[in-house]
């Protein structure tokens, strides 16, 4: 399985930008079009979709892709919400969702009863509101090229570069085929995967019970039980936000979020 996400911002703005806000890590591939991000192996499809769309805030748009030999999922973000487009047979789209979100028992589940949500994809309206999702985002790209590529939902190979390349985006689909070749693997398998560290809260039950106890044993008025109950949530967020930080903002930029050469526009090189 791979993942890219696109947006229209040049590759120094964005490093710098996503390195300030925290955003990644990742690795960004510079092309013509902007920049090309390559999230860390063994990310989570909600953790690059928070990516992308803190991307989308940084650069003015967005788009996530996901995809494997047999299906694909192609996200893009204008606003906080964003549009799907999918590809394959509606089992192979859901075993590529459950492997992206690396579901357990419960959200296997989940997608078995939310199955219906793949049938969105044979609507119109959804088609077409995708294509103004892609021109609102690229205003260069043509619709009928792109309009083709989505309504041929059935057919889940290569749909990542040709959806791109139909869209006027040539570089990034050849970007998207070299990732597949594993071109750039050696980068990024030395980043972290933004896996939020929550740790912190296996922690505050115990301190909460504890300190429910010591009240009752010591006959501590109630409301002083709530004070400390409420100092140690606002102690237990503040170590999830600077843990969080840890993940890009205290480390080297070019350590975190570093930029693939380049050579003819678009392709990454070893």
């Amino acid at each position: 399985m791979r993942m890219l996400i696109w947006t229209p911002l040049n590759a120094a703005e964005l490093q710098k930008s996503m390195h300030s806000g925290n955003v990644g890590p990742a690795a960004l591939v510079p092309v013509q079009s902007g920049t090309v991000l390559l999230p860390p192996p063994g990310t989570k499809l909600n953790e690059a979709a928070y990516m992308a769309n803190r991307v989308r805030k940084i650069g003015n748009g967005a788009a996530l892709a996901v995809w494997n030999d047999e299906a694909a999922l192609l996200y893009l973000f204008t606003s906080t919400i964003g549009r799907a487009s999918m590809w394959g047979s509606r089992e192979a789209v859901l075993r590529l969702s459950a492997q992206a979100k690396q579901s357990g028992p419960v959200g296997l589940s989940f997608d078995r009863v939310t199955a219906g949500m793949v049938d969105l994809r044979e609507k119109e309206k959804w088609q077409l509101d995708a294509i103004d999702k892609l021109t609102a985002l690229y205003p260069a790209a043509g619709r009928k090229g792109p309009l083709e590529r989505i309504r041929d939902f059935a057919n889940g190979r290569d749909a990542i570069p040709d959806f791109f390349r139909s869209a006027g985006l040539p570089e990034v689909a050849q970007v998207a085929e070299l990732a597949e070749q594993g071109r750039g693997d050696f980068v990024l398998r030395t980043l972290e995967a933004p896996h939020a560290k929550l740790w912190p809260l296996a922690l505050i039950f115990p301190l909460l019970v504890l300190t429910a106890l010591v009240t009752v044993l010591l006959h501590i008025p109630a409301v002083v039980y709530y004070l400390v109950g409420g100092v140690l949530l606002v102690l237990m967020c503040a170590l999830l936000v600077m843990l969080r930080r840890r993940l890009v903002r205290t480390k080297p930029i070019n350590t975190v979020l570093p930029v693939i050469p380049v050579t003819q526009g678009a392709v990454p090189t070893d």
